[in-house]
């Protein structure tokens, strides 16, 4: 067969088909027309609903994922803030014959004596605000602020502490509450007699509150480093008499020598004793080294 009698058979054949769709149609009466006409527009209807629901059941799936969306990011930056703001506790204990040094955020430092506690907060927004909680007694190195943020131990307390940079040994134990300064200044606050007090403190200066009497009693310290001996958990002593020690010993331990006049001795001694959680054994020692009877009742001694 030639390309020109095939493409003449194909064109005949097309002719044949489109004669025979118009045959059909032409075979329909008014009703049959009417009903296809129907039938095609009711499926044209169904087909633009059916579109419709889609675009529709579309939207509300987008729509609904966006909210989800919001909410998830809500949530989170709610969690976000939240964990910003909220205050995390750090705590720091010590037990029997134990001390402990701290690095505070703010580069202060800390040396806790035995069976005492220290507890600051921090936020990841505002960070250490130079607060301190102690129970016990430590000696502070307080780093000086350059935006002149004070220091604060036992806000609110009976026994109040504020300073901007200094060096100081803070004892806050029931029921003694006594601070001594090395270096700088402090401003003490205390529920006095009447009321809410302040008083500034000066270096070499042992400030003690007596909470019966809702007052202070100072002295001044001849040597107040002598009362940082519980740190390296040993008193040194240099051609030290008996009343020398008693008087470092007593105010270590928040001892009281009852008034009486201490025997006199020639006797001197040079050495170490060894600073224990227990003042009995210190005057064990005292009374070993100096040949002396001391009794210990409570927190009183005597010299018999």
């Amino acid at each position: 067969m030639t390309e020109e009698s095939s493409n003449l058979f194909q064109e005949e054949h097309f002719e044949a088909g489109e004669i025979h769709e118009s045959n059909y149609l032409d075979q329909l009466d008014e009703e049959e027309l009417k009903a296809l006409r129907k039938k095609i527009l009711v499926g044209i209807k169904t087909g633009i609903k059916r579109n419709e629901e889609k675009a529709k059941r579309k939207a509300r799936t987008i729509y609904y994922s966006k909210i989800a969306a919001s909410f998830l990011l809500l949530i989170a930056t709610s969690f976000g803030l939240w964990h910003s703001v909220k205050q995390e506790l750090v705590l720091y204990k010590t037990g029997s014959n134990e001390t402990l040094k701290i690095n505070l955020p703010d580069g202060s430092t800390a040396l806790l004596n035995s069976n005492s506690s220290l507890a600051y907060s921090y936020t990841r927004i505002n960070g250490f605000e130079r607060k301190v909680d102690l129970t016990g007694e430590a000696y502070f190195d307080i780093a000086k602020n350059d935006d002149i943020k004070r220091f604060v131990i036992n806000e609110g307390e009976v026994m109040e502490v504020e300073v901007y940079g200094t060096e100081f040994n803070f004892k806050n134990q029931h029921p003694v509450h006594k601070l001594t300064l090395i270096e700088g200044s402090v401003k003490l606050g205390y529920q006095g007699e009447k009321g809410e007090t302040n008083r500034m403190v000066v270096p070499g200066e042992t400030i003690k509150l007596n909470l019966e009497k809702n007052h202070i009693e100072t002295k001044k310290v001849p040597d107040p480093l002598r009362l940082l001996a519980w740190q390296d958990r040993k008193l040194r002593m240099q051609n030290e008499s008996l009343e020398d020690i008693l008087g470092v010993v007593t105010e270590l331990y928040d001892l009281e020598l009852i008034d009486q006049k201490i025997p006199p001795t020639n006797q001197l001694i040079s050495g170490s004793l060894p600073l224990t959680d227990n003042p009995n054994e210190v005057i064990n020692n005292i009374e070993v080294l100096f040949n002396t009877k001391i009794n210990l009742d409570k927190n009183l001694i005597r010299i018999q």
